[in-house]
């Protein structure tokens, strides 16, 4: 005959329920030693990669300057007034407090190095509203588009 351990079905079943949980803890509740969740939510990006933060924020705080960009390919004209248009991809990371780093032409169809330091040098001065994800660096690209005919004047 068997001998009965007392409580052994409630015995059983609180170790099951431990054994459970035990599991959901490491897969999805556990901390990474930086403090956040193992498991952080994803950012919500459109069908071109471009999170509401790029859409709003980021393309105001551009839209903002771009009277000052204008002024670089402005004194760009005045030293090679031939130029007809052209375009300026370049790309930034922006710090979680809103600075501008790292801005770096990708690609671009003028050969000025003055025209394109005074694009990146601008960039560099601007202030964005600071990234949602607050712990890392937001990568930021745009491409700006020159036309001699939309020049402003002085």
């Amino acid at each position: 005959m068997k001998k009965q351990i007392p409580y052994q079905k409630e015995i059983l079943i609180i170790a099951g329920t431990t054994f459970v949980l035990s599991i959901v803890y490491f897969l999805f509740l556990r901390l990474t030693p930086n403090g956040n969740s193992m498991t952080q939510p994803k950012m919500e990006v459109d069908q071109k990669g471009l999170s509401p933060y790029h859409k709003r924020e980021v393309n105001l705080t551009i839209t903002k300057h771009k009277r000052n960009i204008q002024l670089c390919y402005n004194a760009y004209l005045e030293t090679k007034p031939k130029t007809e248009d052209g375009k300026i991809q370049f790309d930034w990371q922006i710090e979680p407090e809103g600075t501008p780093t790292k801005v770096e032409p990708i690609q671009s169809d003028f050969t000025s190095d003055s025209f394109i330091k005074c694009i990146q040098k601008e960039i560099e001065s601007w202030e964005f509203p600071p990234p949602p994800e607050k712990s890392r660096n937001t990568y930021a690209e745009f491409t700006f588009h020159f036309k001699k005919d939309m020049n402003l004047t002085k």
